[in-house]
């Protein structure tokens, strides 16, 4: 049964015993075994006596998860939240201090470079290897060599050893291994980080095809688009504990917020959405400025508007109530909150459908529930139907800046191109203000003094339709001019 849990990991702790002296490590545990035999105080006070000579670091605390057959899952967390201690005890090269691991299946694992293999042997040797460890008779080994052998494109070096191989050709060798031999479950450690661009797309199509055969993906990973691009679900590790477990966008999105916190930009300064404006405030104060701060030309992003023009009707007929309530799809402090977006064409009409390299304007209606004072961006990403990120888009030939009260409703409106291939696509988009006030403080753009104050993830999808002289080299697709004349006939020089 494809929904039957192929990994059970149940409490799974793993502790790490650190000494306070070289010396503590022989006097301690023959201290805790005398204390056995002794009765009473005494044992006690010894017990006490060894236990001062150490303390437990615990790895991995108490950490319970399930995976289906079929099932992508990542692992993120920063470095030394325990991703890897627990990719170790899932493959059995490392033992939890307690609790429990189930695994219905052959575990094939990259945990890393050159694991498993014999820097002596040849690589084609160190396949053969690999093959008996993941309990393959050399006959089938044989029979797959062939795959090997093409996936890893290392050429006349698999007859070399491996202790000559750079960390790449070492990765290419023991990902073609370990995907060519029918595993169940598949564990990837970051081993794909050292691989050239066109080996690691290699890589990343041939595990989509082993998770629709049905392979169990365990992925770590510290790129988060990946993560979102391949797994359904994941797990988040925070300190050797289990910060959250669950569909793979929202787990991502918590950890990239938790992130930028740490890096000292504000997202969420509470769950509470913020509370509906109630009335107008005086058109006093309200100020929107905008200034020049670049001759550079267009980069495809028209200026921000946000002015006395009038919004298109339509604006406030569709709304993004579906996202309103959605904590999973929107985030920020809601000091400014986006109530409605509208994605006209390039005759002021609200669609959906643009050819390439269209011209698409974003309307938005915002409402001010704090008293705000601040230079303001909005700012927009394109990303692909699998959420892997494209290209961004905002104004960055102008500084535009907002002062207004609790109440205020605005308009906003900003225009870019599509140079994409034909395809559906996702908008997020969101608007912030800066700490202090300033985005740009001695003139430079810095954005760690970014204060979030509303980011929809999914404002928009849009399809790009099929162009006829469109090749698919990419998803982005940037137009040039080509022009090919003949020249003039050159007549012969004449005979000497």
């Amino acid at each position: 049964m494809r929904d039957a849990p192929v990994i059970s990991v149940e409490n799974v702790s793993k502790a790490y015993r650190i000494w306070a002296t070289p010396s503590r490590r022989l006097i301690s545990p023959l201290s805790e075994e005398a204390a056995r035999w002794l009765p009473g105080s005494l044992g006690d006070g010894l017990r006490r006596h060894a236990r001062a000579g150490y303390k437990d670091f615990y790895a991995l605390e108490k950490v319970s998860f399930e995976v289906k057959r079929g099932e992508a899952v990542g692992i993120i967390g920063r470095n030394g939240a325990g991703k890897s201690t627990l990719l170790q005890i899932i493959a059995r090269t490392l033992q939890p201090t307690s609790g429990s691991v189930r695994i219905n299946g052959r575990v094939a694992a990259l945990l890393e470079l050159g694991a498993g293999f014999n820097p002596d042997f040849t690589g084609r040797e160190n396949v053969f290897l690999s093959g008996a460890v993941l309990g393959l008779s050399q006959k089938e080994v044989e029979s797959r060599f062939a795959e090997i052998a093409a996936f890893a494109d290392i050429g006349d070096f698999i007859e070399q050893p491996v202790k000559t191989y750079s960390s790449g050709m070492l990765m290419r060798l023991a990902f073609a291994v370990n995907t060519c031999v029918d595993p169940d479950i598949l564990i990837v450690d970051e081993a794909l980080s050292v691989g050239d661009a066109p080996f690691q797309a290699k890589c990343f199509r041939r595990l989509r095809q082993l998770i629709d055969k049905g392979v169990s993906l365990l992925f770590v990973s510290h790129d988060i688009g990946t993560v979102r691009s391949i797994c359904s679900r994941a797990l988040w590790l925070k300190n050797g504990r289990a910060e959250m477990w669950g569909e793979a966008k929202p787990v991502a999105r918590e950890y990239e917020k938790f992130c930028w916190q740490e890096q000292g930009v504000v997202l969420d300064q509470g769950n509470e959405p913020a509370p509906a404006a109630t009335a107008p405030a005086p058109v006093a104060h309200v100020a929107v400025a905008s200034r020049e701060v670049a001759d550079a030309e267009s980069t495809g992003a028209s200026a921000i508007r946000a002015d006395h023009a009038e919004p298109p009707p339509d604006l406030f007929r569709s709304t993004l109530q579906h996202l309103l309530h959605n904590d999973t799809a929107r985030y920020g402090t809601r000091a400014v909150t986006i109530e409605n977006l509208l994605c006209t064409d390039v005759r002021g009409e609200p669609a959906t459908q643009f050819g390439f390299n269209d011209t698409v304007t974003l309307h938005y209606l915002l409402t001010v529930h704090q008293e705000v004072d601040s230079d303001i961006v909005i700012g927009i990403r394109i990303k692909d139907t699998k959420d892997n990120f494209l290209y961004s888009v905002q104004d960055i030939t102008r500084q535009h800046r907002l002062t207004a009260s609790p109440g205020t409703r605005l308009y906003a409106r900003t225009s870019f191109r599509l140079p994409l291939t034909h395809d559906k696509y996702l908008i997020k988009t969101g608007i912030f203000g800066f700490a202090e006030g300033e985005s740009r403080p001695g003139g430079q753009y810095d954005y760690s003094r970014a204060v979030l104050w509303d980011i929809v993830e999914d404002g928009c999808v849009i399809e790009v339709m099929v162009h006829p002289a469109m090749p698919l080299v990419g998803p982005v697709h940037a137009h040039a001019d080509l022009l090919v004349k003949p020249l003039p006939e050159v007549s012969a020089s004449p005979s000497a």
